[in-house]
């Protein structure tokens, strides 16, 4: 049976995991939002990291993907809450809806009272509203500390009612000091957005960290992995520098070290060549979609060190590579549909941009138009 990701081990950050846990004990902020690329393993982070630690330290660990419903991403962070309060207690089977008074349920020190919504009535916002008080009251009498962790918590960008951001700015608020959060973001700036929506900030309190990339340490360990497997010996070098050219994706260099345990030899080279060719035959599908000036501007984007995007430099990159005369309005019409496909990303800073699809960035890094 060939090897999948999963047969793979997890490989540990722990500086990582105590600065997270250092930032939540001081109390100095009640949130963290955690950036990062997919496929850079922010989500496996949380899965065996931070939920088991935080269990470690008697709090309630309560884990979120939001990106599982993205088309309604309310009614995903709703029915989860509900779902992890009902955990354990046996109260209710469906979700709940919170205006009416008919079935009371008692928990020590709380009284619920509550019925149950028909299916049709589930997507309200205002009982999507009620519904969130409701169920984070419930989950919070639980325990004296609770860990929220919102994962791909950027799909909220796109929630229709402004009275349930509202309404989960208002609750955070409420429960300094009992709930603290922590929110995982794919795409900078709809995660950005999320931090800027109505008058006043939605989560003022949280604190900014960067997934850090890994380092020779990972390298190391997967060569250990496949000589403990397999046998096989690896030169440390060579893969490496497989992993830089590999934009030091984690998943990416798993794939490699599949591809060698299936070839049953310890040669980077062809390996390293099955894996571009896959990544050659998805973006190739991608790039077709583009116009010349799309594909310009990517260009321009993957150099090692682009110059900012409407200069007069970026201009003349632009022109040349499209073939065409190019403005700095045309640039900024490219990015926007770029932006659209989930292709680029602002990096924050004023007027920088970035591509955010780490496989289509190897493969124009290698080359590829």
């Amino acid at each position: 049976m060939r090897p999948t990701l999963h047969d793979l081990p997890y490989f540990p950050r722990p500086a990582l995991l105590e600065s997270i846990l250092a930032i939540y004990q001081s109390g100095l902020a009640q949130g963290i939002t955690l950036f990062a690329p997919r496929r850079q393993g922010k989500t496996s982070f949380v899965r065996h990291e931070l939920l088991p630690a935080a269990a470690n330290l008697d709090w309630q660990p309560v884990y979120l993907d939001l990106w599982s419903r993205r088309e309604h991403p309310e009614l995903a962070l709703v029915e989860g809450v509900e779902a992890a309060a009902r955990h354990g207690q046996g109260l209710f089977q469906r979700p709940l809806k919170l205006d009416k008074l008919r079935t009371t349920a008692k928990l020590p020190g709380v009284e619920l009272q509550a019925e149950v919504a028909p299916e049709a009535e589930l997507a309200r916002s205002d009982d999507l509203v009620r519904r969130l008080a409701g169920a984070l009251g419930l989950l919070l009498t639980r325990h004296p500390q609770t860990l929220l962790v919102l994962d791909e918590f950027q799909a909220l960008a796109a929630a229709q009612s402004e009275g349930f951001v509202a309404a989960l700015r208002a609750a955070i608020q409420r429960y300094r000091g009992q709930l603290v959060l922590f929110y995982t973001g794919s795409s900078r700036e709809a995660l950005n957005s999320m931090f800027r929506r109505q008058k006043a900030p939605l989560f003022a309190s949280a604190h900014p960290i960067t997934l850090p990339d890994l380092g020779e340490d990972f390298v190391a360990d997967r060569a250990a992995f496949l000589q403990d497997r397999t046998g096989l010996q690896v030169d440390l070098a060579a893969l490496e520098s497989a992993f830089a050219r590999m934009g030091r994706t984690p998943e990416f260099l798993n794939s490699l070290i599949i591809n060698l345990m299936v070839a049953g030899n310890a040669d980077i080279g062809p390996a390293m060549e099955a894996w571009l060719q896959h990544q050659r035959e998805n973006s190739a599908v991608q790039l077709a979609e583009l116009d010349a000036l799309d594909l310009a501007v990517l260009q321009l984007l993957v150099l090692p060190r682009p110059p900012k995007l409407f200069s007069r430099e970026a201009l003349a990159e632009v022109k040349k590579a499209a073939g065409k005369e190019v403005t700095t309005g045309r640039i900024q019409t490219s990015i926007k549909r770029l932006i659209r496909r989930d292709l680029v990303a602002p990096t924050g800073g004023h007027g920088d941009y970035e591509v955010n699809d780490r496989a289509l960035l190897v493969y124009l890094r290698e080359g590829g138009v």
